[in-house]
């Protein structure tokens, strides 16, 4: 292991932040009382805020690194987004591929270039730059899915640092309930200090539990489900590219390639966009319908 001054830095300015939320707890240093602006509701309690994200912040630079951990604050933002490939756009992703199959077949050479200089995805880049180099099939497939499992790997990674800084939300607000009780059994000849320091205690422990809850643990899982999501379109792709040089016709391709998509948008492609989610439940609710209208049938006939 090689010394990151710019870990220790992180990891020092982290526990600093803890480290001043302790000192408010324990009345060294009151933080509301040099700013009083911030003293907005009795249920928004900043040094807590600083233990436990202080705390959780250092625990994450300790884990990894701080590429990574930047990318844990850039999924804050994506807290409300949702995937930009959907079962419509995958249906646009196979149109746009059998344009891919037509080009190809018609000037391999020029088609790659315009590949290269033109598109926009990496991914794909990378795997017509691997076609203009006269692979097989086999070798194409041992390449790509190598690529396919490091992107997946790197999500899978981000995912574990989330389900880390969920798991241990809770024992830093722990750690900050603890704090205020030490101050609040420490001033019980001074009945006026023990609620604050009691209700200090406890919202370090709500703010843990939220945070957990709220925000880590849902990110770690949606980060899970983009990268799935990702990693059905890298596959669509690579298939493609492998039953291009295959020489399989057209319309196999286009078949193929349907196949991996739910039959609503497939006999109905200009169906509202929808999510996989919406799409199941739906399905679900059709089956029962019928189910239910059988049995209407069966029990009519019956009488």
């Amino acid at each position: 292991m090689k010394f990151s001054p710019i870990s220790f830095l992180f990891i020092i300015g982290c526990l600093g932040l803890l480290f001043l939320g302790i000192l408010d707890v324990i009345g060294v240093f009151k933080f509301t009382h040099y700013f009083e602006f911030l003293n907005i509701s009795k249920y928004l309690d900043f040094p807590a805020i600083f233990i436990i994200f202080g705390g959780l912040f250092a625990n994450a630079f300790i884990i990894s690194s701080p590429a990574t951990v930047k990318e844990v604050v850039k999924m804050f933002g994506k807290v409300a987004s949702q995937s930009k490939v959907t079962e419509k756009t995958l249906l646009k992703d196979i149109n746009t591929m059998m344009v891919w199959v037509e080009e190809y077949r018609r000037n391999r050479v020029d088609f790659i270039n315009k590949i290269q200089q033109e598109s926009k995805d990496d991914f794909v880049k990378y795997i017509f730059t691997l076609m203009s180099t006269n692979y097989s099939v086999g070798d194409l497939n041992d390449i790509v899915e190598t690529q396919i499992r490091y992107r997946a790997a790197e999500s899978r990674k981000l995912a574990d640092l989330l389900k880390n800084m969920g798991s241990s939300g809770p024992a830093f607000g722990m750690f900050g309930t603890l704090f205020g009780l030490v101050y609040m059994l420490s001033s019980l000849d001074n009945p006026s200090a023990i609620g604050p320091g009691l209700a200090l205690g406890l919202l370090a422990t709500l703010y843990g539990v939220s945070s957990a809850h709220l925000i880590f643990f849902p990110l770690g899982k949606k980060v899970v489900f983009l990268s799935e999501i990702q990693r059905k379109r890298d596959e669509m792709i690579l298939e493609c590219a492998s039953m291009i040089i295959a020489e399989k016709s057209a319309l196999y391709i286009k078949d193929k390639l349907l196949s991996n998509l739910n039959l609503r948008y497939i006999n109905n492609p200009d169906i509202p966009d929808e999510s996989e989610e919406d799409v199941a439940i739906k399905a679900d609710e059709e089956e029962e319908g019928e189910a239910l209208t059988e049995t209407i049938v069966d029990e009519k006939a019956s009488t």
